[in-house]
């Protein structure tokens, strides 16, 4: 059996190797405080899709089985108040997610503006799949902010696990978020 290889014009060996400048250059503010961190994810999930990198490095992918998929989907048309929103919400988070971590590099107005709704819409599907448990909420206090915090999003790993096919290196550049959930093997606890 043969390979296929796909050909790489030299446009193309230009982009991938100003993608990688690009993240490196990011890597010293990595370490930074919730809004640096969060601007660096946003800024490396867009390099990601910006670029096509070889199968074997930094290409992010989604594992959701299709009754995990169809779970969610149901629920939400039974369940929310803006079902086809909803669903085309949970649709857009799957483009948007970081590798490894598993969260979601929108602000609720991107989303809004994606889906064609308001803010505050957004806050409460985002709210009903929190509750359903499709996604999870972690809060970061931020100093001079009042209220609980800035609110970051995750896929919940045991509806959709978020992968990458980066090197051990580059894995460990990505912030990872507090482990609330674990992953669960071959459907063991």
């Amino acid at each position: 059996m043969r390979n296929v290889t796909r050909l790489k014009t030299k446009k193309d060996r230009l982009q991938e190797d100003q993608a990688d400048l690009l993240k490196q250059a990011l890597l010293p503010f990595s370490d930074g405080d919730g809004a640096m961190r969060d601007a660096v994810g946003r800024l490396y999930v867009q390099i990601n899709r910006l670029t096509t990198p070889d199968p074997g490095t930094t290409e992010p992918f989604v594992m959701i089985r299709p009754a995990q998929n169809a779970a969610v989907v149901d629920w939400l048309e039974a369940n929310s108040k803006r079902p086809m929103k909803a669903m085309r919400v949970w649709a857009l988070l799957f483009d948007h997610l970081m590798p490894h971590t598993g969260q979601i590099m929108l602000t609720r107005e991107e989303i809004a503006e994606k889906v064609g709704i308001g803010a505050d819409n957004v806050s409460r599907i985002m709210n009903e799949l929190v509750r359903f448990g499709a996604i999870f909420i972690e809060r970061e206090k931020i100093a001079g902010m009042r209220g609980p915090g800035f609110v970051r999003y995750f896929m919940n790993k045991h509806v959709a696990e978020v992968g990458s096919r980066a090197t051990q290196e580059e894995l460990a550049l990505i912030p990872r978020p507090g482990a609330k959930l674990a992953i669960v093997q071959g459907g063991k606890a």
